[in-house]
């Protein structure tokens, strides 16, 4: 125990909280101090500055000492006490201030109030544990566990008359200089409870409580170490209070109970004199030391709270039981290495200690990175698959991970640390997370695709329009740029709020042509033009969330799908008229809508014609309508390819499958009716030519999952479009209820792979028809109600109808062509607001659609590539906010979303940063001490 009066622990114990925190803080500041008014500024300063000092003072002093080879002398105990304890009073007595209440709770962590406390405990806990033992030690003949129990019962007991007799029956009327006055009697009284509690112990834990006291020593172990640490876990687990989520953190786990007993079995075995025994019990006691350890760091910032909750409800005893068991268990590790050290190496003991001591940490560590990798390849099967590719999931592990994931998620709140597992919530985020999430909508999905698991039928709205809120002005101006031979287009708007009503919002979609880009965007905000920020895709939408929580200015443009862009402003006041505009960058004169109101975008007089346009690698293509003209005409052979429900939803039975089918081919017979496919479809999709023993094929399978349509059909459009074949598929769904498959997305972006028709097909019970369904946009919801099978359609072979390399609608549109789907972007040779860059950008986004499982590795190149060309892509976004903290805000959480899985998400509310890390400055600890362990080890040998 002397060891902790080494000065190198104040390095650990002060210095490195103290930058750790100062940096949060800093990151913070310059996150919203456009917000803050000019008494909060000075305060954070203030305060900054103080602390600084603070820090800077302790780490000089530290490092005098460890030049002059000094121990840490008990007057730095009393001077840590006096100046952090005053130091935290009057930082929580100023904290309204520091961070005003009108500051949007998005932009700061809940917990941002208490990191000081948080940071600057460990230092307080340091100072008392170096006069328990230094007091103690120095007058050892002095003291006796009973005077010490007596004092430290003495404190609560007199808070408890004190607030009776004062408060209850005088009932004062007490000025603010008297409530400062009781403040500090509070600390000064809880510094003195905590120290006499800590010395009888400390006392007992050395055989040192005095006569008669010392045989009572195992009977406190059995209490400290079994007893109320198991009472402790139910009472906050809240069987007795049905108290959800748990008072401080959700340990309801059995793991928590199982190891509270072995760690108090451990804790109370005797000490037999046997070196094995001995030997192996240590070994035990280490490894189980760091679930001692843990609690006591979830308890520290809390100690002070203990005496209030004994005087008040007579339970706060509990709160001291991680303190108390720490002692003993250190004490008790102590005294193991104390009797090995006579046939082992102290040094070595040290290195066994510090080994069991990280067993449960690397056994968390493993278990998240295994989490990790069934995640990232969960979301890889659903958002980033390789078509070419078979997949069989754990579904046991990602039920778990869904489980752990939603309990991070629900009743955080109810947990005063803000997390369900304090600091275990927080690493596991980190690590398996990324400190991202998924959001609702995605754990539905994955629980709908693999576990078959029916949430209704949530077909996703794709109109936003609030017919209230309506363009009534609409103005463009064009720019023809002969260089790169294109336009640059801006098209200004004034949007007016008739709906009578204020907090209203603007929301339609826009249909871009093909060669068309949005390359700028600004929106007034007040009688401020605020240009637009371009951003990475899912940052824009959490904070445009968020904003639009606060009834403040944000404007959005976002792609949604295919060349369908979401444009929405918010908020409109009562009769508000709103302006903004938008930017275009188009090859050739086009046509928008907006509203229904169209608008004309520069002029075929001032452009020559347009041939076939190359990207800049040569791999992407554009024609323009007059060239495509020049094509020739072909109609490709059609052939069937059933997609067959065998989830566990309601489906048909097997007969009345193989009936239906059937029924159809002989009444829809193809000439070519041999190459027909069927695949039957769950969580995964098998597909098989359509021969003799399909039926029995069917009838093998398990009938489980969800019914994943999307895959399927995203399969068969991936397959066409590679072989690009002259025959194309029909698809035709066998379902008995479409609603109920899993259709996140329509397949606009897949269009390439289906220039015949945008159609597929839902075949009714008997067989006896079909009804059409759109495959861009709202797939699940049915066209109309007659059977309408488009099997004639033509269209155009380029480059030639002998050897065609694609196949393009026949239609008055231009077209983009993919010479290949292996398209790598030059960024230096990416220039702003240029269109054969944004056409470049293009090709490669439409070649990852049919090779997605390249997509981690390319959006975020893609994601530069739109910042540097000020061009709007599928993975981007523009968005204008209205404040300096806005726009601090949006590069912080760019660059998170950016280091993270493109899966994960923001969240679907504000992320709530629950602790500071002090778990980093426990890793860190143990890494010091690890590799100063080792040196030692080495200058032994």
């Amino acid at each position: 125990m002397r060891n902790l009066f080494n000065p190198k622990w104040l390095l650990l114990i002060n210095t490195l909280p103290i930058i750790l925190v100062t940096f949060l803080y800093t990151s913070q500041y310059n996150i919203i101090k456009t917000l803050l008014p000019e008494e909060s500024i000075k305060l954070w300063w203030m305060f900054g500055g103080a602390l600084a000092l603070m820090g800077l003072f302790n780490f000089m002093y530290t490092v005098l000492l460890i030049a002059n080879k000094k121990l840490v002398p008990l007057g730095y105990s009393f001077v840590a006490l006096s100046v952090c304890l005053p130091f935290l009073y009057l930082y929580g007595y100023n904290s309204s201030d520091i961070l005003p209440w009108d500051i949007p709770n998005w932009m700061v962590p809940d917990s941002m109030i208490v990191y000081l406390g948080t940071f600057l405990m460990p230092t307080i806990a340091y100072s008392m544990a170096l006069l328990v033992i230094g007091l103690t030690d120095k007058y050892n003949e002095k003291h006796t566990a009973f005077k010490n129990f007596s004092f430290a019962i003495a404190v609560p007991l007199s808070w408890y008359l004190f607030s009776h007799i004062v408060f209850t029956v005088l009932r004062p009327d007490i000025p603010e200089i008297g409530g400062h006055i009781i403040a500090v009697f509070v600390i000064i009284s809880t510094v003195i409870f905590l120290f006499f509690l800590s010395r009888g112990i400390y006392l007992l834990a050395t055989k040192r409580g005095g006569k008669g006291w010392n045989k009572y020593y195992p009977f406190v172990k059995v209490v400290f170490a079994v007893l109320l640490p198991l009472l402790g876990l139910a009472v906050n687990n809240g069987p007795l209070w049905e108290f959800p989520g748990g008072i401080f953190g959700e340990f309801s786990s059995p793991w928590f109970y199982g190891l509270a007993i072995v760690n108090g079995l451990l804790i109370c075995a005797p000490n037999h004199k046997s070196p094995t025994y001995r030997l192996t019990l240590f070994i035990g006691r280490s490894i189980t030391f760091s679930y001692t350890f843990y609690f006591f760091l979830v308890f520290l910032p809390y100690l002070p709270l203990s005496v209030v909750a004994i005087a008040a409800i007579g339970l706060g005893f509990l709160m001291l039981t991680p303190l108390i068991l720490f002692i003993i268990h250190g004490n008790q590790l102590s005294e193991d290495i104390q009797f090995l050290s006579a046939t082992i190496s102290k040094k070595f003991l040290g290195f066994l200690a510090l080994v069991g001591f990280l067993v449960i940490p690397i056994v968390i560590t493993v278990t998240n990175l295994k989490d990790k990798y069934v995640l990232n390849e969960t979301l890889d099967f659903i958002y980033s698959p390789d078509y070419s590719k078979e997949y069989n999931l754990n579904k046991k592990s990602i039920t778990r991970i869904l489980e752990t994931v939603n309990g991070h998620k629900e009743n955080s709140r109810n947990s005063i640390m803000g997390t369900k597992i304090p600091y275990l919530s927080t690493y596991y985020n980190w690590l398996v997370l990324d400190n991202l999430t998924l959001s609702k909508n995605k754990i539905a999905t994955i629980e709908k695709i693999f576990f078959g698991k029916n949430t209704g039928n949530h077909v996703r709205s794709e109109n936003l329009r609030n017919k209230d809120v309506n363009l009534t002005n609409i103005s463009s101006s064009s720019q023809f740029d002969p260089e790169q031979n294109a336009w640059l287009s801006w098209v200004d708007l004034e949007i007016t709020n008739a709906s009578g009503r204020s907090i209203q919002e603007y929301a339609t979609d826009i249909n871009l042509p093909v060669g068309c880009w949005i390359s700028d965007y600004y929106l007034y905000v007040g009688d401020k033009k605020e240009p637009g920020i371009l951003t990475e895709k899912k940052t824009a939408l959490w904070i445009f969330s968020q904003i639009r929580n606060q009834n403040r200015d944000p404007g959005l443009l976002y792609y949604r799908t295919g060349n369908k862009v979401a444009f929405r402003v918010f908020p409109f006041a009562r009769d508000e008229v709103r302006k903004t505009g938008i930017q275009f960058l188009h090859k050739e004169p086009i046509s928008l809508e907006f509203d229904g109101r169209t608008v004309q975008l520069g002029t075929a007089k001032e452009q020559p014609v347009i041939n076939k346009t190359s990207a800049l690698n040569d791999g992407v293509i554009y024609l323009s309508p007059a060239e495509k003209k020049k094509l020739p005409v072909v109609e490709r052979t059609p052939y069937y390819h059933f997609i067959v429900d065998v989830s566990k939803s309601d489906h048909w039975s097997s007969e009345q499958v193989i009936n239906s089918v059937e029924a159809f081919t002989k009444n829809h017979a193809f000439a070519n009716g041999a190459s027909s496919k069927i695949s039957f479809v769950n969580t995964y999709t098998k597909t098989q030519k359509m021969g003799a023993n399909w039926q029995e094929e069917l009838l093998k399978q398990p009938f489980e999952g969800g019914f994943y349509l999307e895959r399927a059909i995203k399969t068969i459009l991936y397959e066409q479009y590679k072989k690009n074949s002259p025959q194309y598929p029909v698809l035709v769904v066998v379902s008995r209820d479409i609603n109920q498959a899993i259709v996140e997305k329509d397949f606009a972006d897949f269009a390439l792979a289906f220039p015949e028709s945008n159609q597929y097909y839902v075949l009714n019970e008997t067989g006896a028809s079909i009804l059409p369904h759109s495959l861009i946009q709202n797939p699940k919801i049915q066209l109309n109600s007659t059977s309408d099978l488009q099997l004639s359609n033509t269209v155009l072979a380029w480059p030639n109808a002998k050897q065609p390399l694609a196949y393009l609608p026949n239609n008055e549109e231009g077209a983009i062509i993919l010479k290949s789907t292996d398209l790598q972007l030059d960024s230096d040779q990416l220039k702003e607001k240029n269109w054969n860059s944004a056409l470049a950008m293009r090709g490669q986004f439409l070649a990852q659609t049919f090779q997605p499982q390249r997509s981690d590795q390319s959006w975020v190149d893609q994601v530069r590539a739109s910042f540097k060309t000020r061009v709007m892509h599928p993975t981007t976004s523009y968005i204008v906010v209205e404040n300096e903290a806005q726009k601090a805000m949006i590069q912080k959480k760019q660059k998170q979303a950016l280091a993270g899985n493109k899966s994960l998400d923001m969240g679907d509310d504000p992320q709530r940063m629950s602790e500071p890390g002090l778990w980093l400055l426990v890793v860190l600890s143990g890494l010091y001490l690890f590799s100063r362990r080792r040196k030692e080890l080495g200058n032994e040998e």
